[in-house]
């Protein structure tokens, strides 16, 4: 078979290999379209990020900085050394990826400019020329290369290299690569952060990216204040346009009602973890836009199963059977989420919730009962890295004791110390979640064993939920990968690695004279098309 997509400047959906890499627009067909709430008339302008990658034209406006609060540090501004939201939000804005997303969830083309499927197993892609990077080279098809097989060196995101295969350099502008089979997730793997693209002097030379990033995005990063900041400045020179608003400010704000008071009191511009305590008082400000959108984070209790009890199957169906995921909603997110039972996001096609435990007292108690253990010899610790984590894990403990007699501990600490221990498999419970634009990159992060020590932190190791995961990835047909999709989901419901509690809402707020804000289902939002309006 031979490919080749239309040559492109507008962000169009190239070829739908599968679900897994194009077909993928949430709940139904496509994500429930984006609340926004203004008090003023016209202050929320959404622009469509699939229409063009040309940036809106700004008013005129002095302003020219943007401040926005974050509840935790990115642990690394190495684009393959971390697998958290926090330090994607950066590397987004820092670093492009040869493909990405657009609104609907599309696999689209970014610095890739068209490309070949030759087999199941042979691809060309022709990359955009003059793209530059932030110390001025140009990058080429050498650039790529070295960036790719980078990934795979890199435990933290090397589940998403697999697919990739043997790469190689055809000339200046061309890459083929060959994979060990066919691959369904190829293009999506090569949207992830750990595959963006970085210098292949600067990787040879062992250039430190933590200490000073150099990408293709649009801005550069140009101080980090560890605990408190990371500073970015437009790139001028930036291949699809020099952004509107040239100075950026992540600023670290941990507890969520005083991230609200900045942004009341116009010291940040845009909150990116709203406390959902404060959504009613915010959308009754004028000077404060609320957007309020369906989203793929799958939020759950992770169990660490290779520690007792946790390794017990029915003692894990009764810990999902006893929480009430409906109160957790109500009083940790104040009704800003769906309850989800599946161990998959159910916004995506094949998703079931077949063979998957939900709220059930009685069930629970007999599945307690099965797992032949002592409820008081049970206790474990569960641990949240913010407020809004530490609210569900008390709704958890609450019910846990309540209806099985099973006492738990809540353990607040630092995103870092998080994302470290439950890499490692230091803990025995946390409050987590996981967000990606499809169901293949997903389970391939969340479950496969070859994601160990990344981001299946509850250490799933089982052989046949593996060759679920690698048969999705090797079925190319729309139809039959939704099939796999379906039967691999109930394996993995039925295994109940974890605890599902609900699909979260994206949540932001910000100042109403921000305009071009927009966030897809994944939570992907391109803020170099922000600007301000007087």
């Amino acid at each position: 078979m031979l490919f080749r997509s239309k040559r492109m400047r507008s962000l169009v959906p190239v070829m739908v290999l599968s679900l897994a890499v194009g077909s993928l627009a949430g709940c139904g067909s496509k994500p429930a379209a984006p609340e926004t709430t203004a008090a003023q008339s016209g202050a929320a302008e959404t622009t469509a990020a699939a229409a063009s990658t040309e940036a809106a034209k700004p008013a005129a406006s002095t302003k020219d900085t943007l401040i926005i609060a974050t509840a935790n540090e990115t642990p690394s501004l190495t684009t393959n050394q971390h697998n958290a939201v926090a330090g994607s939000y950066i590397n987004s804005m820092t670093h492009n990826g040869l493909f990405g997303t657009d609104d609907d969830l599309n696999t689209i083309p970014v610095l890739c400019e068209d490309y070949e499927i030759v087999s199941d197993t042979e691809w060309i892609f022709h990359l955009k020329k003059g793209v530059k990077f932030h110390n001025g080279m140009e990058m080429t098809a050498k650039d790529v290369k070295a960036s790719l097989d980078l990934c795979k060196e890199s435990p933290q995101v090397s589940q998403y290299s697999k697919s990739t295969g043997v790469i190689e350099v055809v000339d200046d502008y061309t890459i083929k690569i060959t994979t060990d089979g066919p691959q369904s997730g190829l293009l999506s793997d090569l949207g992830h952060h750990g595959n963006m693209i970085l210098p292949a002097e600067l990787i040879e030379s062992g250039h430190d990216f933590n200490k000073e990033p150099i990408g293709t995005g649009p801005y550069k990063v140009v101080a980090w204040n560890k605990g408190e900041s990371v500073e970015l400045e437009a790139f001028e020179d930036y291949w699809d346009g020099a952004p509107a608003i040239k100075h950026v400010i992540w600023k670290i704000i941990p507890e969520g009602s005083s991230r609200t008071m900045a942004l009341e009191a116009g010291e940040v511009d845009l909150v990116v973890e709203v406390e959902t305590t404060d959504i009613g008082r915010l959308e009754d400000n004028p000077d404060v836009t609320v957007f309020n959108g369906s989203g793929t984070s799958h939020n759950w209790m992770m169990l660490n199963n290779e520690k007792a009890p946790f390794n017990n199957k029915d003692f894990r169906l009764a810990l999902a059977s006893a929480i009430d995921k409906e109160a957790i909603i109500k009083v940790a997110l104040n009704g800003n989420g769906s309850v989800s039972d599946s161990m998959t996001p159910d916004c995506f096609p094949g998703v079931v919730a077949d063979g998957a435990p939900s709220y059930d007292v009685a069930k629970a108690k007999e599945y307690m009962a099965a797992s032949g253990l002592n409820p008081a010899d049970c206790g474990f610790s569960i641990i949240c890295s913010d407020d809004a984590k530490l609210r569900m894990g008390q709704v958890i403990q609450s019910c846990l004791k309540e209806n099985l007699g099973v006492d738990v501990t809540l353990e607040s600490m630092d995103l870092a110390t998080y994302l470290d221990v439950t890499a490692t498999g230091d803990y025995e419970a946390a409050i987590g979640g996981y967000t990606s634009s499809n169901l293949l990159a997903f389970v391939q992060g969340v479950y496969h064993s070859s994601s160990i020590n990344g981001s299946n932190k509850t250490r799933t190791n089982n052989p046949e939920i593996d060759a679920l995961i690698d048969k999705l990835q090797a079925t190319l047909d729309p139809e039959e990968n939704v099939k796999v999709a379906t039967e691999m989901c109930k394996v993995i419901n039925e295994e109940c690695p974890q605890v599902p509690l609900f699909l979260r809402n994206n949540l932001r707020a910000y100042n109403s004279k921000l305009q071009g804000y927009n966030l897809n289902a994944s939570g992907d939002t391109h803020t170099e098309r922000y600007y301000w309006a007087e």
